[in-house]
């Protein structure tokens, strides 16, 4: 992939990725503007109860500027989408799913969302990696060099092989992405740790970020999508959950269409009696 830098920041990516089985793609448009090229495919994966990965693969002379996934099927509100990570040497975006240690009777799959360009100007990836210990919630920060910007990233919440800590937020800040890890319930016992990756490039043009907050309640799940302006692409997705504290994962963070970038998260099984709400970002430019 031409003109892509590689930075590792710390030690590289802590719990491997599950093999994933890639059952198809599709594009959901065609090339757009702001990026020349700008391409979008999602893949969908096996609908079982097992933990998996799923990877959308960006095509051959493109890079993977972004993307993300979703969980589909039973027992969403127990099913961890907790490594959401563009793999750039390999010109994927990869999602993992694990459910947490009670298990879910029911089926559930995984669909992956990458979003594609040949290479923009200044493309470089940063990673990084926390220390590996008991404090709960983690978090950690990534910073493009001086001068570029953040258009997407990914993240990780990585303790033992079930969801037992959960991917919180991934921020895409200006010229950073934040990941927010913490304990499903409170009540982790094990070492744990977070990852994050942040995909920088120089600045694009008419870049903004638009930023939507869901209703702030106590029902069981909720969605909201954040939309580019008119004559605006999306080139990057994040989200984040607000005041779930451990007990609400993220079901749903990714491209939706060009424009609009939807973000989804639901209680696990025990429900939670306190107000919490979801925040979408999307990174558009012309």
């Amino acid at each position: 992939m031409r003109g892509l830098t590689w930075t590792r920041r710390t030690v590289a990516l802590g719990g491997a990725l599950l093999s994933a089985v890639v059952l198809g793609q599709v594009a959901l448009s065609g090339p757009v503007a702001a990026v020349p090229g700008l391409l979008f495919r999602t893949t969908v994966g096996p609908s079982n109860s097992v933990a998996k990965s799923q990877n959308a693969v960006c095509p051959t002379g493109t890079s993977v500027i972004g993307g993300g996934g979703a969980i589909s099927g039973s027992g969403l509100g127990q099913v961890g989408m907790d490594i959401v990570q563009p793999l750039a040497n390999a010109g994927l975006y990869s999602v993992t799913g694990r459910e947490d240690p009670n298990g879910v009777a029911g089926n559930w799959s995984l669909t992956a969302s990458a979003i594609c360009a040949p290479a923009p100007s200044g493309l470089e990836v940063v990673t990084g990696h926390s220390a590996v210990n008991s404090v709960n919630p983690k978090f950690l920060e990534l910073f493009c060099p001086v001068g570029k910007r953040a258009i997407g990233g990914g993240g990780a919440a990585v303790g033992s092989g079930a969801s037992d800590v959960l991917l919180e937020d991934l921020r895409i800040g200006q010229n950073s992405v934040t990941v927010a890890g913490v304990e499903a319930g409170n009540a982790f016992a094990g070492n744990w740790s977070v990852d994050a990756s942040v995909i920088c490039v120089d600045p694009l043009p008419g870049e903004q970020r638009v930023i939507v907050d869901s209703a702030d309640n106590s029902t069981a799940s909720r969605a909201v999508t954040a939309t580019c302006p008119a004559g605006k692409s999306l080139h990057g997705v994040g989200g984040e959950i607000v005041g779930g504290e451990g007990q609400v994962r993220l079901t749903e963070m990714r491209p939706t269409s060009s424009t609009t970038a939807t973000v989804r998260a639901a209680e696990d099984e025990n429900g939670f009696s306190g107000n919490w709400k979801v925040r979408a970002y999307a990174v558009c430019a012309t």
